[in-house]
């Protein structure tokens, strides 16, 4: 505890005056909310943003929340969305009574703070915003920030397509997640303003399959005029669904039930517990078979999401929104261990996915790649494939309608490398969040460089909070930090010690042009 009180005392300050509890009251346009204080700022926990998607609205678009009387209780977190009980965390309770969101502010005042708001990972089949990973206390008191985090409709609840099936599209909606996401932004702008936070001026951020609802939220119509800024935090910007994938993972999923596209009906009877486990199966199968996708994934629908999330930013879907995007140096690691072992690892299992790509492009792209058919190669070009490439494409083409700023982050502890992980996905986060109380935080904090770890969690956050500021990431000893574009493509590197590099994987990104690891 020593350590992390240090922690504290080397950041800067901000002055705040003490929290005047009778604001811990708020009055939303649904109702009256109580909230609670911890570690010096006020918190809500728990607040429902849409109507529980339950019974007659299981599998249909989240609806607006009924107004209430009287005061209610903001002091716990809410349920988390319905998930395999391997992928929990802790010990939280699941429903599909889920959507709820949990704010930070420095006060209830009025004050017309920048907000943002954080939309977990997960593969969209796990994760809640109750991990204490994501705790927003430290940000919000750090930045005079609010901080705002959600739960969204997971795995088939929130992701299946019915559209093309017998009765599928009228009475099932497909894009159940993302559209959660909507409705809590909404929820933010009509409310947040009760809260200290400015709803002009909400910036979006999230990681993994955050990272993807951050590039799909830039994408769709619905979601435009509801944030100013975004932060993509490793985001496969190329993982969604075709309706023919999502159709056939939808009719794989049904199998596990005992049904067939023609008694979809029959999906509002089923108990919670046989939809969990028929997820659980199908999980397993899409796991062991190539073919499959091995998470979940927005569909492009023609509709929510008109096309292909690539192409909705070339066309300027989010013109004027800044950006902020990144990866991390190893991601595929986390993916290859063995718990986990979901991508290839030697030259065999690495057939399937080259195997989509024409032979003259497979003798390309592994051309870049020197140690190739190493393990280390093998698990660069995974990384790159799924998440460096499509960042980096992302990022070129938003820069072309708005601000776009590029990171990678490289750090990684002696410890970390030694088992495998290296800077692997997932590994920034406890940074951002300054959470290395937590079990994660504990395991990136041992046996390394204490005085670097802390230095560079105030790097990222600063650089976060002035970025959901000001639109500019820039920071002390970051001055290099330029607007990324085609041309510069200026990337700030974290690690040991940050550093400014131009086009860091040039022969890499030339070598895979517009190659695609998926459909």
């Amino acid at each position: 505890m020593a350590v992390i009180f240090l922690f504290l005392a080397i950041l800067p300050n901000f002055s705040h005056a003490a929290i005047d509890t009778s604001t811990l009251i708020v009055k939303t346009k649904q109702g009256q909310v109580r909230g609670t204080t911890e570690k010096d700022v006020c918190v809500w926990k728990g607040i429902r943003y849409a109507k529980a998607p339950m019974g007659a609205l299981r599998f249909r678009a989240p609806q607006p929340v009924d107004n209430w009387a009287g005061v209610k209780d903001a002091t716990a977190f809410g349920a988390v969305a319905i998930q395999m009980k391997r992928i929990l965390v802790g010990n939280e309770q699941q429903s599909e009574d889920c959507l709820f969101l949990n704010i930070w502010s420095p006060a209830a005042d009025g004050k017309r703070r920048p907000v943002m708001f954080w939309i977990h990972g997960g593969g969209f089949i796990g994760g809640s915003s109750s991990s204490e990973l994501y705790d927003g206390a430290q940000l919000a008191k750090k930045g005079d920030v609010v901080i705002v985090s959600i739960n969204y409709r997971l795995g088939p609840l929130g992701f299946m397509y019915f559209k093309d099936m017998p009765g599928g599209k009228d009475n099932f909606d497909s894009n159940l997640g993302i559209k959660d996401q909507v409705a809590a932004l909404k929820w933010v702008k009509e409310n947040i303003a009760a809260f200290g936070g400015d709803p002009d001026a909400v910036t979006i951020f999230g990681e993994s399959a955050g990272g993807i609802s951050v590039e799909t939220l830039m994408a769709i119509p619905a979601a435009q005029g509801l944030f100013k800024r975004a932060i993509a935090e490793s985001g496969p910007a190329n993982d969604v669904w075709s309706t023919k994938l999502a159709t056939q993972v939808t009719t794989l999923y049904l199998k596990e039930l005992g049904l067939t596209t023609e008694g979809l009906e029959k999906l509002r009877q089923l108990p919670t517990d046989t939809l969990v486990s028929a997820m659980t199966r199908l999980m397993t199968k899409m796991k062991d078979d190539p073919t499959l996708p091995k998470t979940f994934a927005p569909t492009v629908d023609g509709d929510f999401l008109p096309h292909d999330i690539l192409s909705g930013i070339h066309a300027g879907q989010s013109k004027g929104v800044d950006l902020l995007i990144g990866t991390n140096k190893d991601e595929a690691n986390l993916f290859a261990m063995k718990k986990l072992k979901i991508v290839p690892v030697n030259e065999e299992e690495l057939k399937p996915y080259l195997g989509k790509l024409k032979p003259e492009d497979q003798k390309q792209l592994v051309a870049a790649y020197k140690d190739y058919p190493s393990r280390n190669s093998i698990l660069e070009l995974i990384t790159d494939g799924i998440f460096t490439m499509p960042s980096i494409k992302f990022a070129e083409l938003q820069s072309a309608h708005a601000n776009t700023y590029m990171y990678r982050f490289d750090w990684a502890s002696k410890p970390i490398k030694a088992v495998g992980l290296s800077a692997c996905h997932g590994i920034e986060i406890p940074f951002v969040f300054g959470t290395f109380h937590t079990k994660l935080g504990k395991k990136i904090l041992l046996f390394s460089d204490h005085k670097r770890i802390y230095q560079l969690s105030n790097q990222l956050q600063q650089a976060w909070i002035n970025f959901a500021r000001t639109g500019n990431p820039d920071v002390k000893d970051l001055e290099d930090w330029k607007k990324y574009d085609a041309t510069g493509r200026c990337t700030i590197i974290f690690d040991k010690k940050n550093y400014c590099t131009t086009d860091p994987k040039a022969e890499k990104r030339k070598a895979w042009g517009d190659l695609n690891f998926f459909e």
